[in-house]
């Protein structure tokens, strides 16, 4: 083994607590970066199972879009793994120096010192990226049948309510992703070593052995603030001097906490919108049973008018639908609410005298017109309901109702109004073909005389109960004494009013059937909530323990590396407890200056976040400022108990033994 191979190799020996974290941030870097090569991998070929082994279009398409977030993902992994790891290395070249200089004194050159560095990163390359690696692949299998396992249970529901193919994922082992792993990490591994190697191989050979590097001349006084030696005494002095001093020291760790900060804050932010945004999607309207019926419907340009027209294969007449309602409820007297929509077929052409001021502003184009278009969707009711509103709206049935009422987003607020100034009369609707029929329209309904059942309809602004209309699509809401009983017997009655041969599916027979629960409905979305936040949230984690190893190992070779100035102060009269009270004032300005960067990041960031979010959806940006407590108090936690452990340390060493020892490793 050559000189520099040897050196290295006795280094790593030496220092075996700086060795174990170095190696622990490599294995864990190593271990992401094949976990989120893997992933791609396992998504190439689950897009390759859809779309075919010779897929192509919007296959490879979707193949090359899973490079784009891996790249990311891997790009945010090196950054922070160079800075842990070129700051480890940067350490043991410092602690080195003295060593490097009497070496080069007696005819070692520049490259022979470099190599040292560049030795040890492949030492510990060699050691940390197969421990990576095989932790990577335990990372990826157990987060592929984490996966499967959430997936499993998303298939059963669309399955039910979508009649959709299943989605798992397969558990991949690729030659190529594992070799690109192990590469990334050793040359990222590298690179962080040969910066501080060849920095070090700079330094002349009396100013290494004098250990004239290590110390620099400071061009102006440092100053403390009158109130920290006010409030802390002479240690918080002191340590305030040397985190002045040696910044550059204090630098990895600074870094990594301020990453961890900003990391942790935006996603719980993110955590928080998505259960916000759920709510807005599926607002509770009391029935925890839905009944539905959708038909398949195609959409073509009209070649005389050039509208969009669309044509419904199989839609439901209002008499069936309520005849299916009337069943639905003789099952122990359930409460069932039925409601059909069609929304694809008219479009409504409004005077501008009738649409009130606000609309105007929030809605329709400023420009001067005398008529204004837009989608218009009718709604029928069941008969029971539609009685109910007839009430409301003092009509009598059979009458045409307008819903005057509509909502909207504005930056995040949701804005409520009455669009329309409508005392009676036509409704004229514009067909695709280019044809116009008029609707007598005989009450109007506001917010108040609105049951939550037509709220998740609130999708057009103008919207019309016509009692006997088609609809494309229809819901019976029900509220069941026994869900699961009920269940079974509406199953039954869609099969006999809506009959399908066994083998046919929605494309086949033109339409489909489904009984599921609004719980089962909201589960969807729950789970692909649930499903992402645990990927990122152990990505985050494992990002975090990297910065982690960095910062205990940066404040533990600095409590060493400063042993001989501890001595000297407890030499002069400090004692054990003011050394222990002057490392804690350094860990929390270290971790107040982390913050002091995080913090307003991470406020930047969420806010960022929030914003396309705020632009489809009534969701106002908020500060998750209960986690952003959590996250302080960790971090304090932290770095407090790495200084304790450091200074525990120095407890057995001897003042004088200290003050007298070489620097020499």
């Amino acid at each position: 083994m050559k000189l520099p191979a040897k050196l290295a190799f006795s280094q790593i020996k030496a220092n075996r607590s700086r060795t174990a974290w170095t190696l622990t941030g490599v294995a864990l870097s190593t271990a992401l970066i094949t976990a989120v090569c893997g992933f791609a991998a396992s998504g190439g070929k689950l897009v390759a199972d859809l779309f075919g082994e010779d897929y192509g279009g919007s296959g490879e398409t979707l193949a090359a879009l899973l490079l784009i977030p891996a790249g990311v993902l891997i790009a945010v992994i090196i950054a922070l793994s160079a800075v842990v790891i070129s700051n480890a290395f940067r350490v043991s070249a410092g602690e080195r120096t003295a060593q490097f200089g009497i070496l080069k004194s007696v005819g070692a050159t520049k490259r022979q010192i470099t190599a040292t560095v560049l030795y040890e990163s492949i030492f510990l390359s060699a050691a940390g990226i197969p421990m990576g690696i095989i932790t990577g692949l335990i990372l990826s299998f157990a987060g592929v049948q984490a996966a499967n396992h959430f997936l499993g249970e998303l298939n059963n529901l669309i399955h039910m309510m979508l009649n959709e193919i299943s989605i798992v994922i397969e558990f991949v082992i690729a030659w190529r992703a594992l070799l690109a792993a192990a590469l990334i990490s050793f040359f990222a591994v590298l690179l962080s070593a040969w910066l501080p190697a060849r920095k070090a191989a700079k330094i002349a050979a009396i100013d290494a052995i004098r250990g004239a590097s290590e110390v620099k001349k400071e061009t102006k006084r440092l100053r403390v603030s009158p109130l920290t030696q006010k409030l802390f005494g002479f240690e918080g002095t002191l340590a305030a001097k040397n985190m002045k001093r040696s910044k550059r020291n204090f630098r990895a760790s600074m870094v990594s906490l301020t990453v961890s900060v900003v990391l942790f804050v935006t996603l719980s932010s993110l955590g928080e919108q998505a259960r916000r945004l759920e709510n807005v999607i599926y607002p509770d309207i009391g029935a925890p049973v839905i009944v539905d019926y959708t038909s398949l419907r195609d959409s073509f340009p009209n070649e005389s008018t050039g509208r969009t027209e669309t044509i419904i294969a199989a839609p439901i007449d209002s008499e069936i639908a309520n005849a299916a309602a009337e069943t639905l409820r003789g099952y122990q007297n359930t409460p069932i609410f039925g409601v059909g929509d069609d929304m694809e077929t008219y479009t409504a052409l409004i005077p501008k005298e009738i649409i009130a001021p606000q609309m105007q502003e929030a809605y329709f184009y400023p420009e001067e017109r005398s008529e204004y278009e837009t989608p218009a969707e009718i709604i029928t009711l069941d008969k029971e309901n539609y009685a109910a509103l007839c009430g409301r709206a003092n009509v009598p049935l059979g009458s045409n109702i307008l819903i005057n009422h509509y909502s909207y987003n504005d930056n995040g607020h949701e804005v409520t109004l009455e669009p329309f100034l409508f005392d009676g009369g036509d409704l004229r609707l514009l067909k695709a073909d280019g044809s116009v029929s008029e609707i007598p329209v005989h009450g109007v309904l506001t917010r108040d005389d609105i049951p939550n059942e037509l709220l998740p309809l609130n999708r057009q602004v103008v919207r019309v109960i016509v009692p006997q209309s088609e609809a494309r699509s229809y819901i019976w809401y029900a509220n069941p004494a026994d869900i699961d009983e009920f269940m079974e017997y509406a199953n039954a009655v869609m099969g006999e009013m809506f009959p399908q041969t066994q083998d046919s599916g929605y494309m086949e027979a033109g339409f489909s059937t489904r009984v599921y629960t609004m719980r089962d409905y909201m589960k969807v979305m729950n789970t692909t909530i649930v499903l992402v936040m645990i990927f990122v949230y152990a990505f985050v984690a494992l990002l975090t323990l990297i910065g982690l190893t960095g910062v205990i190992s940066t404040i533990s070779a600095n409590t060493r590396m400063r042993s001989r100035e501890f001595a000297v102060l407890r030499s002069v009269g400090m004692t054990y407890g003011g050394l222990k009270r002057m490392l804690n004032f350094e860990s929390v300005m270290c971790t107040s200056k982390s913050l002091t960067v995080g913090l307003p990041l991470a406020i930047a960031l969420t806010y960022l976040i929030n914003l396309p979010i705020r632009a489809a959806f009534p969701i106002p940006y908020r500060f998750p400022w209960l986690a952003a407590l959590g996250c302080i108090t960790a971090v304090f936690a932290v770095t407090w108990a790495a200084m304790r452990y450091s200074a525990s340390r120095l407890r057995g060493e001897n003042t004088i033994e200290t003050i007298r020892a070489e620097r020499i490793q």
